[in-house]
């Protein structure tokens, strides 16, 4: 029998979005879960690649997720993938589903890489970067890659710039200056190595001072000799050094980049976003250099100590796995994600944490040599089958005080006018009257697959039919693995979802690890039984109760 024989989506609905608007608000949050490896790189990449800046509004911010399968019949290699985004803000003027098609442009390699507007639609942008990788070709002194390294860095600058400085703001470290100014201990490494001088070192301007900390020796026949390099504990603060100055130069030419714009200097602003672009392109080879050295430094000496304890403004309930952070109240919580994502995973060391962090920074980057490189060459000038889905904003509908009030007590009944009181309160505190979220670009996609490989299809797609065949079309060869590629970590609720997903209507999608945030959530209404809302509805139940037996418990009343 069903336990809930009254509830229908609207309710439930309703529900959950007051649910998570209240426990954001309040900045309440598990602990995030590893990033685990079985997302196609391809997806993932291919999802920061695609990311960008807001530039047509402020108010018309969107997140993307994609799915899709590479398909190689022996000769011919196809790419068939589907984007979905998410309006965040009601403004937006579109109001229904709408699914566009996305072609490669007529335009050259030249003439999309040299020009830098980027107020283009979301639409155009994907299709002037599919073109520039389809025509991308290799040259002997790796201009076409600095090239298209710089064109896209224009596209997504602020979000570039956030990413550099988000140390300072979400740890209150200046890792930088951490990594120049540290002093290693006398025999941190147990051995020396040494390695060939790779190109991108001698490009990097050194003051002679601080090279004498790093020793150096000639290796080979005298008409083939190279420059090798020493790793030792007797060279570890020159390394440092190298890794902290390279960071110093990215927020040096971020903020010039910025003052620029302030001043609208479009000429000023160019020069110094492709700085941080080159800047960009020599940490990423630093930090995927062979010789791992900047892992071995932030990971296996006592660096990471320098940092303290990251990040140091979390409150941990002694009783439970949930954490709060300061209320969330007049944020804009879709500001903050990147600081979410920079929570420390499950086991992981704060030296690890800072790794990611700079990888973070050179995702773009990494990106684009991923999908660049000869690897995957057939994949970038192959058929390109590729849709892309807008949702529209879902509305301002949410449940109201009383209705929270009500049915928070039929589930966890008290006998204390005093507490039900204080308990009301506090919901009244956190809870808006209009609904501040979106459903989440992620669990669109979910639901759609999970439409699509059900054989009983849970309400119809609100789009002509011959769109909604296009839709099963593009999703078909995706529905073999589910994968689906972001490019940041998906938030708790949609890391729910996916599991009632998978218990109720047996389709397991594959999503990047959860930053264990809770933010005003929507579900989707297609491919979802009432059935997985109504269990992820409890959960939240749940979450909530925790909280307010930490804030409001009823043996004080």
């Amino acid at each position: 029998m069903d336990p809930h024989p009254l509830a229908d989506f609207a309710v439930v609905e309703k529900r959950i979005r007051a649910l998570t608007t209240i426990l954001r608000n309040m900045g309440h949050h598990r602990r995030p879960s590893e990033n685990p490896k079985h997302i196609p790189s391809l997806l993932h990449n291919f999802a920061n690649l695609i990311t960008r800046d807001d530039i047509s509004s402020p108010k018309e911010k969107k997140a993307m997720s994609v799915t899709g399968a590479i398909f190689h019949d022996g000769v011919n290699v196809r790419l068939q993938a589907l984007i979905v985004t998410q309006n965040l803000y009601p403004s937006s003027p579109l109001s229904e589903l709408k699914l566009q098609e996305v072609t490669k442009s007529q335009k050259s390699f030249k003439e999309i890489v040299n020009n830098r507007n980027g107020d283009v639609t979301l639409k155009e942008h994907i299709s002037d970067v599919w073109t520039a990788l389809a025509s991308f070709e290799h040259d002997q002194d790796s201009a076409n890659l600095s090239a298209l390294c710089r064109f896209i860095v224009s596209r997504c600058s602020h979000k570039l710039f956030t990413q550099i400085f988000l140390d300072q703001k979400t740890w209150h470290v200046h890792v930088a200056q951490k990594l120049c100014h540290w002093t290693p201990k006398a025999n941190e490494l147990l051995e020396t190595y040494w390695f060939d001088a790779p190109i991108w070192f001698g490009l990097i301007s050194i003051p002679s001072d601080t090279l004498k900390g790093l020793t150096m020796r000639k290796q080979g026949p005298l008409d083939k000799q190279v420059t090798q390099l020493e790793f030792s504990s007797k060279t570890l603060q020159f390394w440092a050094w190298l890794l902290g100055h390279l960071i110093l130069l990215l927020e040096s030419g971020a903020a010039e980049a910025q003052r620029m714009e302030e001043e609208k200097n479009t000429l000023g602003f160019k020069e110094a976003v492709d700085r941080v672009s080159d800047h960009c392109l020599m940490l990423l080879r630093y930090i995927y250099w062979k010789a791992s050295i900047v892992e071995t430094l932030l990971t296996k000496t006592t660096l990471a100590s320098t940092f303290g304890k990251l990040p140091c403004d979390l409150k941990v309930d002694s009783h439970s796995s949930y954490c709060c952070q300061t209320n969330c109240l007049n944020v804009d919580m879709y500001d903050s994600t990147e600081s979410d994502d920079l929570l420390p995973e499950p086991c992981e060391s704060d030296g690890h944490c800072v790794l990611r962090h700079l990888k973070a920074i050179v995702a773009w980057h990494m990106a684009v040599e991923t999908l660049c490189s000869s690897r995957n060459s057939q994949v970038a000038h192959g058929k390109l089958v590729l849709g892309l889905l807008d949702v529209p904003h879902c509305g301002f509908e949410i449940a109201s005080l009383d209705d929270i009030y009500e049915e928070y007590f039929k589930r966890y009944a008290s006998n204390s006018e005093a507490h039900q009181a204080a308990v009301k309160s506090f919901m009244d505190t956190y809870l808006p009257q209009s609904f501040p979220g979106t459903i989440h670009a992620e669990a669109t996609l979910m639901g759609l697959l999970s439409h699509f490989s059900a054989s009983n299809h849970v309400h119809d797609i609100p789009l002509p039919n011959d769109h909604v065949m296009a839709l099963g079309n593009l999703l078909e060869p995706a529905t073999v693995n589910n994968a689906i590629g972001l490019n940041k970590k998906c938030c708790l609720c949609c890391l729910r979802f996916r599991s009632e997903l998978l218990r109720v209507n047996g389709v397991s999608c594959k999503l990047p690890g959860s930053n264990g945030m809770i933010y005003p959530w929507s579900p989707p209404h297609v491919g979802v039984d009432l059935k997985v809302i109504i269990v992820l509805e409890d959960s939240l139940w749940r979450e909530l109760h925790e909280v307010l037996q930490y804030y409001c418990p009823a043996y004080n009343f």
